[in-house]
C-alpha cells in the first residue's frame, strides 16, 4: 500500500512543532511490515525552506536546522519522493483549485491521488473538500484512493 504524508508530518525535522500533526506516525510506518511504501511531494522540500526561512529571519531556527531537516528527508531510504510536476497532477490541481486557495496543497493532494492509495493528513478543509466535491473525480482516477488522519492510520495499524 502507498501512503502519502502532507507535509505537516516532515517539519519536525527542521524543529517546527505543528499543532494537530503526529510526526511519530512516520516512525511507526516505517516499523510496520514492507507492504506501506511512504511517499512526499517534492513540493514539501520548498515548503521547510520557505517556512524555514521565515524562522530563521526571526530567529527561532537556524540555516543548519533547515539544511540538514531538508537534507535528511532527501535521502531517507524508506520515504519516496514524488515531483508534482507531472500533466495529470498538474490537471487535477488545476480544478481543485477553484475550491481550495492553496495552490500547494491542490497539488500535493493531487499527487496524493495520482500515485498513492492513502493521503495522510490532519488538514479538515482538504479532507472536507475531498469528501463533499472531490471524491468522485478521485475515483475516476484511483478508486482505492482515501484520505486518513494519523489517529486514523494508527488504528487500522492496530487492527490488523
Amino acid at each position: 500500500m502507498k501512503l502519502f504524508f502532507d507535509s505537516s508530518y516532515f517539519f519536525p525535522i527542521i524543529k517546527i512543532k505543528v499543532e494537530k500533526s503526529s510526526p511519530e506516525i512516520l516512525a511507526l510506518t516505517i516499523n510496520q511490515d514492507s507492504a506501506f511504501e511512504m511517499q512526499y511531494s517534492t513540493i514539501t522540500l520548498f515548503e521547510l525552506s520557505a517556512k524555514g526561512a521565515k524562522l530563521i529571519r526571526s530567529g527561532q531556527l537556524t540555516r543548519n536546522d533547515v539544511i540538514n531537516g531538508i537534507n535528511a528527508l532527501i535521502h531517507w531510504e524508506n520515504v519516496k519522493s514524488v515531483e508534482p510536476w507531472d500533466g495529470e497532477v498538474q490537471r487535477l490541481a488545476i480544478d481543485f483549485r477553484k475550491d481550495h486557495p492553496d495552490y500547494i496543497d491542490c497539488l500535493v493532494i493531487a499527487s496524493a491521488i495520482i500515485h498513492a492509495n492513502v493521503f495522510i493528513s490532519e488538514d479538515e478543509m482538504l479532507k472536507n473538500l475531498f469528501e463533499s466535491k472531490w471524491k468522485t473525480i478521485a475515483a475516476d482516477i484511483n478508486d482505492e484512493f482515501l484520505i486518513l488522519n494519523a489517529d486514523s492510520l494508527i488504528d487500522r495499524f492496530n487492527s490488523n
